[in-house]
């Protein structure tokens, strides 16, 4: 999925062409062992035993990506779009540029051949569009269940979870289709999401 450029006519989460592949793949910075631990103990008191075990199980009983009858079943976690406006003065001719909020992520400009509709609060649209970040299993070191670490270790992994979803990430844009499934919006520049607040994933 790591490719920028035009779609596939088969499937959208495919390129057009092979050559799509060329460009090297983007390496987002990763936190050193120091960091890691620093972000954990900051994050002790503001976010609940609960709420990261819930979310770990959550993550570790996602499926694997599945592809059949020419659709992609991908696990990922959504970030709904809430709007979409296209920059006035800066669209080439064949390109145009985005601004985009998302519930859950800082605001971001996404460069796309595609004309998308625009929508606001203010200006709804019954088509949903999504960034989502598709899930990796090896994000997650090890299941719960198989586990035998004691508490305090097994929150400590779920933190560090939590701090690694943090980071910033390689998103895809979705835009729903009739019949409810969704088809990738191929972009031309990688789209690289924030999340606002840890805290609140």
């Amino acid at each position: 999925l790591d490719w920028i450029g035009k779609s596939s006519e088969f499937n959208s989460c495919l390129p057009a062409d092979i050559t799509s592949y060329k460009a090297p793949p983007c390496m987002l910075s990763s936190l050193s062992e120091d960091e890691m631990q620093l972000c954990v103990s900051r994050l002790r008191n503001s976010v609940s035993v609960e709420s990261t075990s819930k979310l770990y199980t959550l993550l570790d009983n996602l499926s694997a990506p599945r592809f059949a009858h020419s659709r992609l079943q991908l696990p990922c976690i959504a970030f709904p779009i809430t709007e979409l406006r296209r920059k006035r003065g800066a669209d080439l001719e064949t390109c145009f540029t985005y601004d985009v909020k998302a519930d859950g992520l800082q605001d971001l400009l996404i460069t796309s051949e595609d004309k998308l509709i625009q929508f606001s609060p203010t200006r709804p649209i019954q088509q949903t569009f999504l960034l989502v970040r598709p899930w990796n299993h090896e994000s997650a070191s090890g299941s719960l269940v198989d586990s035998k670490l004691a508490d305090s270790e097994a929150h400590s992994r779920e933190l560090r979870l939590v701090v690694r979803l943090g980071q910033p990430f390689g998103a895809l844009l979705l835009a729903q289709q009739r019949g409810g499934e969704y088809k990738r919006v191929a972009s031309d520049r990688l789209i690289v999401a924030r999340v606002k607040d840890v805290a609140s994933i």
